[in-house]
């Protein structure tokens, strides 16, 4: 599978469980394919590409509340923040994607799990470490 359909198949599954919730059904499909996005964000030969490619945007997504403003499942958080933890970024990777701006909003929600706030937390001040040594050069 090549990183354009992956992003598609990724982006899919947040339409696809936002409609679901829509309609009062099971959002399941990003939990269905969890491990396999979590796969490809991990992998060292595609991983560019797909940041390249503002992958970022659709991980956003999948952090995003659902239309019923309920949050995803608790294994998609902490799956995709420790993917998050093991990705290289870069400060035009963050800022195009918005991803800092949920990643706030998971570390300051205190409805939100502690493990899942601390992670969030964790992840922000990791990049902004790496954005400002970045600025620096």
């Amino acid at each position: 599978m090549n990183e354009e359909s992956v992003k598609l198949e990724m982006l899919n599954a947040v339409l696809q469980d936002n409609r679901n919730n829509q309609n009062k059904l099971p959002a399941t499909n990003k939990l269905d394919k969890l491990d396999l996005f979590i796969k490809h964000l991990l992998n060292k030969d595609s991983q560019e590409r797909l940041l390249n490619d503002n992958i970022l945007e659709v991980v956003r997504k999948w952090l995003e509340p659902l239309p019923d403003f309920s949050l995803p499942n608790i294994k998609i958080k902490k799956g995709i923040l420790e993917a998050l933890r093991n990705i290289y970024i870069n400060k035009d990777l963050v800022l195009d994607s918005k991803i800092g701006v949920i990643l706030h909003f998971y570390m300051i929600n205190p409805k939100e799990n502690k493990e899942i706030r601390n992670m969030a937390k964790e992840i922000v001040y990791n990049w902004l470490n790496k954005i400002m040594k970045e600025d620096e050069y």
